[in-house]
């Protein structure tokens, strides 16, 4: 089994949006169903003294957001949907292929 898992720092992101916490609940609904996903329930985004995380890491205008799917999802979609929606002035995106982890003999087995 593989899934997709895409990636990207966001930076330069105003303030207000990063620590809306009913804001950013809405902002993952609406990435999860860009990207084909079905929640199995409603996020949950908690506000700290480090910022708001759920599946995104957010704080003092930098903002970290994480979108991996099975199957059929198309995981850059939702990534597109927080990017656009957050206004960062700055991204850095990545992608991989994710999938089992498998043994590796030790050099000094061989």
């Amino acid at each position: 089994m593989t899934f997709e898992h895409v990636f990207a720092d966001l930076a330069g992101v105003p303030a207000n949006r990063l620590t809306d916490p009913q804001g950013l609940a809405g902002l993952l609904l609406a990435a999860a169903n860009a990207a084909g996903l079905n929640p199995a329930s409603p996020p949950v985004v908690k506000t700290g003294p480090r910022g708001v995380s759920a599946a995104l890491l957010c704080h003092g205008g930098l903002c970290f957001a994480d979108v991996a799917g099975l199957g059929g999802a198309l995981p850059q979609r939702g990534l597109d949907v927080i990017v656009k929606r957050l206004g960062a002035r700055e991204v850095r995106t990545d992608a991989r292929r994710r999938g089992p982890v498998t043994q590796t003999t030790p050099p000094e087995a061989s």
